[in-house]
């Protein structure tokens, strides 16, 4: 004789299977989103193993007159990985989908290092919603301006060998190595710290794979498409051990690998190291500014 399934038991299976869809969702959310303000949205999404968090100066300047949604990339800065890869076509498709659900219109697009490479490939899909975009020191094939000879595609050994290399630390080791990386990459030393547990409480794999992906990702060619004005802020620091990276050369190099890019203007800091939004405040806000008025 069959059972019966009573309304409660019904309930509890529903709530148990949404659960279930619920817990599986979570697991491939590839962002957070946290959004203020009120006006035309301007989108911000970090680079490397980076919080939103590192907008947050730039949030509070333009938040009074535009809506400011501030991305922090699963796997990045404690947030929870995503199981989908290749990690960069997911966060792409991700944050594109974002702006469609979303409906948002007459965006301005605002990327660092690898937000800046994202934002560049989410303007060659994304033709009715962007207005402006602005790189903030990210290149369309970084590979190609440490080595002319690079070629395109994903290199997975090589991925796989700096896991290795992350997995070989413990969590105090990783924040050493995040320190060293912060302090080469940003002159501020009041954001060393914050920049450096970001990349410690990141996911190790995410962090490998992802740069790879960037790395080994030439989209050179592919920047023709983009219509909309782009603003591109390269940054220059002197380096002693590397006399031949002038600012001369960074312009040259800049210039060249956007140079499929007609819409792209390349500005160059007057001393910056790759966080131009913590070393260079004053003339990244001016610039800034004058793009967007």
């Amino acid at each position: 004789m069959k059972k019966k399934i009573s309304i409660l038991q019904m309930a509890l299976i529903a709530f148990l299977m949404g659960c279930s869809f619920l817990a599986k969702s979570m697991d491939n959310i590839p962002f957070k989103v946290k959004v203020t303000g009120k006006g035309d949205p301007m989108l911000f999404i970090p680079g490397l193993t980076c919080s939103g968090e590192v907008w947050d100066e730039t949030v509070a300047r333009y938040s009074k007159k535009y809506q400011c949604h501030v991305f922090t990339l699963a796997g990045y800065a404690g947030q929870a990985p995503i199981l989908k890869t290749p990690y960069l076509d997911a966060y792409k498709d991700a944050i594109i989908a974002y702006i469609k659900d979303k409906k948002l219109d007459r965006v301005v697009l605002v990327g660092h290092s690898i937000g800046g490479f994202l934002s560049l490939r989410i303007a060659t899909e994304l033709k009715e919603h962007l207005k402006k975009v602005i790189i903030v020191d990210a290149l369309p094939f970084y590979a190609g301006m440490l080595n002319p000879g690079a070629k395109n595609g994903f290199d997975e050994r090589a991925a796989r060998t700096a896991l290795e290399g992350f997995e070989k630390m413990d969590n105090k080791a990783l924040k050493a190595n995040q320190m060293n990386t912060a302090k080469f990459l940003c002159a501020d030393s009041t954001k060393w710290d914050m920049i450096a547990t970001w990349g410690a409480t990141s996911d190790r794999k995410t962090m490998a794979y992802s740069m790879f992906e960037m790395l080994g990702d030439d989209i050179r060619q592919q920047i023709a498409v983009i219509k909309v004005p782009v603003l591109v802020m390269a940054a220059f620091a002197p380096v002693a051990q590397y006399p031949a990276f002038t600012s001369d050369y960074v312009r040259s190099s800049y210039k060249q690998q956007y140079a499929q890019c007609l819409s792209c203007t390349v500005k160059v800091t007057p001393s910056s190291k790759h966080f131009i939004m913590y070393d260079a405040p004053q003339w990244y806000f001016s610039e800034i500014d004058a793009f967007l008025s």
